[in-house]
């Protein structure tokens, strides 16, 4: 592919990331999050065009699939100061529904400064539950005929970051909204109009159910996403047209009067809404169709992807076998006409749905007494069999055995022969892997120390980074008794406690659930005299939807005199730096402990009657190190090293700070102990072990030891006599990214996107991350196909043709490998180390390379584009940011041919992305020029990067660069106290640390002349 080529499909010089939200017409690229935060936006516009002034309220609880919505939102919001634009982010979500209530009620006020207001509510499906009360007071309410009401409702039917699968159908038609259900990110936007349009003209509520694979998924969106403004069914009462009037007058014969309301005037004009909108649809009707499939939303998608593998591609070839499909995008309320148009003729009707039958009810209930009586099977067979599974989430590869059943008999000949691409019967040719990747604490959380507690400890759980605890080590955090549901953590102990011996229980909380509702648990267990400590992490940030502040926080010292004041009999405070509490007034009674006391504080808190509670104040990891990067937060300039001549690798120092920046490594003296600086965030708790291995560093004064003449520049390659990489352009390719959480997977999964949609392809993805974004496994699908295309976003079983595997652990999952072929697959992946969670306290956990290699190459395509190469050594040593490795990858799969888009487009979108920019750029054009000769790029390497730890036994042989650089700066016998400190520094495989501690180690050698290097402290 050329780059002519490449670059006509679209202006790449000219697009910017802000078209996602200011672009009016052209394609963009979008995930589901940000075309739902384009939604106001859009209508907004067709307000003012239409001559309405009116604004837009958002407001609701984040969680996943919806967790990042708020913050886009934000985002959005930046972008279009001219639009006004209200987000008021709730405590919880029945007091985001009770605002929202209040925004359709403001248009009707004399003093109203709007037309109208366009009101949307969001949360997940547990917030739905909750919030059910309170939206069932604002469905009541009304909508404003020039407002409107949106509810966006996240289900996760997979459970990928949820205490429980969802599905919230029968919930949404119980408090009488009609349902619009996307199945593509396009559709988000296109919906989401047509759910503001339908609630002004029926006074309703609408409803958009968003699955977690449109939620996280992205997308090529052409603009506009609607040609002609919507339909507004109209009918008339006493002669006039009717309008709803909102109101919250809830009192007496009124509220009977709207529900009659709601039955003859609202949903029935829902339903005409649907109808004269075209909202549902026949996409495909044979005349002569001997069976009809029907689905709705992103299952509808999934259904015509397990047609695409049968080998029914296109319109064409599904018509050619009687096939009819019926796809309804708002399937409540239900179109019974259009449901007995299309089953006309037909022998038969598959419903294709997840979860429960309540669409196959559907069905049946409008076909029952009619002149077509079709059979009608959808979650069995009619011996009884399972046809489509109730459970999880219903995508193609579960789709597809059952339709391959219906349809064999009367078209077999037309379907592609069986390929049998299930996980558990691949799993059985490979070795299983004796090392897994789960998720974890990031590295300086404060639930390092937070979970931990004393011995005996019955523990509990809920929503929050510390319901990692129930996948580690009990013998750590304590035996876990599990999670309830939000808000509720503790209650549990009521009804347990009288009928157990144990008669005590530590809960776990996070600030953020507190303030949403757990205070009341808290009040609940006081109030029936249980014994029981709270131990309340306070952390100002709610971690697991995306960082966002804690709503209606107070200090701590405020905090402590609120539980006093509830009845709580003890209340003790640990923090990471007790001295911030110096010239802090405290409660009477309450004191600050250092966190190393933590357990003690415990025992104490345990041994008072009663309920307790432990406030762990320390701030959250991830939050501090992006205030860092923003200049936010001070970075400490100390650095941690361990000296491994004395290093014993016990992984005592991996146990006390449970951080997964303190690594084993493997050396020619045996395995030791590393701290990985690029993931360290600097909290010095291994430090804590107290072992005469570690020191510790200081730069010099600009901040990272070097002088500015003395920071080498990284090398170039020479890219420009690198050949085009040769690939298909006219056929689709399926792309799976594997690799760790917090590493830049989804990153490089949005670079590669926005790449292909520069070439002219169109792109889908979905990024599978939920709690793997905390160091476990995360998974990116990017799906490429020509112009005018669309598929799933989603790869499965046997379906990648390509693999890039920026972790191998990961890479060589069965969950990665069940989308591989060995007849078609390519995987490209890293072959560095990334030790596990497991392994920081656990020296005897090996870390499996030759397993992953003979997995990895047991589901390779062998036609010579795989590669395996140690992306994160080479990255560090050629760019100086370990942080690189991915996109270096991206560089190696590129140039191969196993990602077919240009190497121009993927620089512009590195450019566009703006992270580290630079660095990431060279790395990219380094992983190109690896593909081409990994020889010529590994004796760069060598020359460049510095020190090789896995060369060093004793006194090293320096490299010639820093030998030379000793040898200007010191005299001999200085040098040769250099070369032992240098080999201290075994653990910085990062060549920029390297050359920054031993700068500092030639200036202090100069000034002392002497050095011991057992125990030197910079």
């Amino acid at each position: 592919m050329s780059e002519t080529l490449s670059t006509a499909a679209l202006d790449r010089d000219s697009y910017q990331l802000s078209d996602r939200y200011r672009a009016t017409e052209g394609t963009v690229l979008l995930t589901g999050i940000q075309a739902l935060a384009r939604t106001p936006i859009e209508q907004l516009r067709r307000d003012r065009d239409a001559g309405l002034r009116t604004a837009a309220f958002l407001s609701g609880y984040p969680g996943s699939p919806l967790g990042g919505l708020d913050l886009e939102i934000g985002r959005a919001k930046v972008m279009v100061p001219e639009l006004p634009i209200v987000h008021e982010p709730a405590v919880n979500e029945e007091l985001g529904a009770t605002a929202v209530m209040g925004s359709q009620l403001a248009a009707a006020r004399p003093d109203a400064t709007y037309d109208g207001v366009i009101g949307f509510w969001y949360g997940k499906a547990p917030g739905l539950d909750r919030a059910g009360d309170a939206l069932r007071h604002g469905v009541f309410a009304g909508a404003s005929p020039r407002g409107g009401a949106v509810v966006i409702v996240g289900d996760d039917p997979a459970c990928k970051s949820s205490t429980m699968p969802s599905s919230s159908d029968a919930t949404l038609v119980d408090l009488h909204m009609p349902i619009l259900y996307p199945g593509t990110v396009a559709e988000c936007v296109e919906l989401g109009l047509h759910a503001v349009a339908m609630s002004r003209a029926t006074g309703l509520w609408s409803a958009m159910k968003i699955v977690t694979p449109v939620a996280d998924g992205s997308a090529t969106v052409r603009l506009p996403v609607i040609d002609e403004p919507p339909v507004l069914p109209v009918v008339e009462i006493d002669g006039k047209p009717w309008r709803c009037t909102p109101s919250a007058q809830f009192l007496g014969p009124r509220m009977l009067e709207l529900e009659r309301e709601f039955r003859e005037i609202r949903l029935p004009l829902a339903t005409r809404y649907g109808v004269e909108n075209r909202l549902n649809r026949i996409p495909v009707d044979p005349v002569d169709a001997w069976i009809g499939i029907v689905a709705t939303g992103f299952t509808y998608v999934e259904m015509v992807e397990a047609l695409r593998r049968l080998g029914l591609e296109s319109a064409d070839q599904i018509e050619a076998a009687g096939i009819r499909l019926l796809q309804l995008r708002m399937p409540v309320a239900f179109d019974q006409a259009l449901v007995r148009r299309f089953a006309r003729g037909l022998d038969e009707i598959v419903v294709v749905e997840e979860k429960n039958p309540t669409l196959e009810w559907l069905v049946k209930d409008a076909l029952y007494g009619g002149p077509d009586q079709p059979r009608v099977v959808g979650k069995y067979h009619e011996d009884g069999r399972t046809l489509m599974r109730s459970w999880d989430l219903l995508d193609a590869d579960a789709i597809l055995p059952g339709l391959r059943e219906r349809l064999e008999p009367r078209v077999g000949a037309r379907l592609r022969p069986h390929q049998d691409h299930r996980p558990a019967v691949r799993e059985r040719a490979l070795i299983p892997l004796s090392v897994n990747r789960a998720p974890f604490f990031c590295s300086g959380c404060p639930h390092n120390w937070g979970t931990k507690v004393p011995e005996d400890a019955l523990v509990g759980s809920g929503t929050g980074c510390h319901g990692m605890t129930l996948l580690m080590d009990p013998d750590r955090v304590g035996e876990g008794i599990g999670i309830t549901a939000m808000g509720n953590e503790g209650a549990q102990w009521i009804g347990m406690e009288p009928f157990v011996a144990a008669d005590h229980l530590f809960q776990n909380y996070g600030d953020g659930t507190f303030f949403h509702s757990g205070q009341l648990a808290i009040q609940n267990c006081i109030a029936a005299g249980k014994h029981i400590t709270f131990k309340l992490l306070y952390n100002g940030t709610v971690a697991m939807t995306g960082g966002q502040d804690s709503r209606s926080a107070v200090g701590v010292p405020e905090l402590c005199t609120i539980l006093l004041a509830h009845g709580a009999a003890k209340v003790a405070v640990t923090a990471e730096d007790p001295g911030r509490y110096r010239h802090v007034r405290m409660p009477q009674g309450v004191e600050v402990h250092d966190r190393t006391e933590i357990v003690a504080v415990q025992d104490d808190l345990r041994s008072t009657p009663g309920v307790t509670v432990l406030i762990h104040d320390q701030y959250c990891a991830a939050e501090l190190r992006r205030d860092r990067r923003r200049g936010r937060a001070e970075t400490p300039s100390r650095r941690i090293a361990i000296n491994h001549r004395i290093c014993e690798g016990c992984g005592d120092c991996g146990d006390v700070s449970n951080c997964l920046s303190v690594q084993p490594v493997e050396t020619p003296l045996g395995r030791k102990t590393t701290i990985d600086q690029e993931s360290c965030n600097l909290d010095a708790s291994c430090l804590h072990g107290d072992c005469p291995a570690f020191m510790t560093l200081e730069p010099g004064p600009d901040g990272d030891g070097l002088q500015p003449g003395d920071r080498p520049t990284p090398p170039t390659p020479a890219v420009e006599s690198l050949p085009d990489p040769i690939v298909d352009t006219t056929t689709a390719t399926r792309i799976r990214l594997a690799g760790i959480g917090g590493t830049g997977v989804v990153t490089v999964a949005q670079i590669l996107a926005t790449a292909a949609m520069f070439d002219g392809w169109e792109t889908r993805g979905l990024d599978q991350t939920g709690l793997s974004q905390k160091a476990g496994p995360v998974v990116s699908d990017v799906v490429l196909g020509p112009s005018g295309t669309a598929s799933s976003n989603l790869v499965g079983a046997g379906q990648a043709d390509a693999i890039l595997a920026f972790d191998g652990l990961v890479g060589a999952s069965n969950r990665v490998l069940a989308a591989s072929d060995p007849m078609s697959t390519v995987i490209v992946a890293s072959s560095s180390r990334t030790p596990t969670g497991t392994m920081i306290s656990a020296p005897d956990i090996v870390y499996p390379d030759d397993e992953i290699q003979r997995r990895l190459d047991a589901s390779d395509r062998d036609d010579g584009r795989g590669r395996r190469v140690d992306a994160g050594r080479l990255a560090t040593a050629l760019t100086g940011q370990a942080a690189t490795a991915n996109v270096f990858l991206l560089g190696v799969a590129v140039q191969v041919g196993a990602v077919p888009v240009s190497p121009g487009s993927v620089r512009r979108a590195i450019e566009l992305n703006g992270v580290a920019a630079a660095a990431n750029l060279l790395a990219f054009d380094w992983g190109r020029a690896w593909a081409e000769d990994p020889a010529a790029v590994e004796r760069v390497a060598v020359d460049h990067g510095g020190i090789d730890p896995t060369q060093i036994v004793s006194v090293p042989e320096l490299p010639p660069a820093l030998a030379q650089r000793i040898g200007r700066a010191l005299p001999p016998a200085a040098a040769e106290v250099v070369a032992l400190l240098t080999a201290d520094l075994v653990g910085y495989q990062d060549s920029r640390y390297a050359g920054r501690f031993l700068d500092t180690v030639v200036r202090v050698a100069e000034r002392e002349r002497t050095i011991d290097p057992h125990s030197v402290e910079l």
